[in-house]
């Protein structure tokens, strides 16, 4: 399935779905790596495995197998921060809250070979997904850090958020 296909099988009753996958996705004034890793990110991330093949048709036809690669990594480092940061944050004193990691998540050094602005991004939609307000917070910090505009942060949640109601449209049809 192509993107348009995609975009076609919308239903009737996620119109607003569908315009803003033009909108946010296809017609976006953003990097194509954020716009697309992000849109694909968040993908792998719910497990809708339509919308991830699409994604990752696309990202492959655009930038390479490397960057699929990438990608996958990021979502799954993000993952095993993001449940061990949520459970953190649940502890009952501030101590057990602030209490180490101890796993290993080597990728993040290397960016998951992506540069640190495309990771952070990435990270941020994934974050979104899985709903860690640490995350989100520490990511959203790094790219602003890193002069990227509030603007360019919300519309990481606008991808994420998308993605996530285009799931839902396609599951409840």
């Amino acid at each position: 399935m192509t993107l348009d296909n995609l975009k076609n099988s919308i239903p009737d009753y996620a119109k607003d779905v569908k315009l803003n996958l033009s909108t946010l996705i296809t017609n976006s004034d953003y990097d194509q790596k954020v716009v697309y890793g992000c849109a694909y990110a968040s993908s792998l991330a719910i497990g809708d495995d339509q919308i991830t093949n699409v994604f990752e048709h696309e990202c492959n036809n655009r930038f390479g197998a490397d960057f699929i690669e990438s990608v996958k990594s990021t979502v799954v480092i993000m993952t095993l921060n993001n449940v061990w940061y949520k459970y953190r944050e649940a502890m009952p004193t501030l101590e057990m809250k602030m209490t180490h990691q101890k796993m290993r998540v080597n990728v993040m050094a290397s960016h998951a070979g992506l540069d640190k602005i495309l990771f952070e991004s990435i990270s941020l939609c994934v974050s979104a997904i899985n709903g860690c307000n640490f995350c989100i917070t520490a990511h959203s910090e790094l790219l602003l850090e890193n002069n990227k505009s509030k603007d360019y942060i919300f519309n990481l949640g606008r991808i994420s958020s998308l993605i996530s109601a285009l799931s839902k449209a396609n599951s409840i049809k």
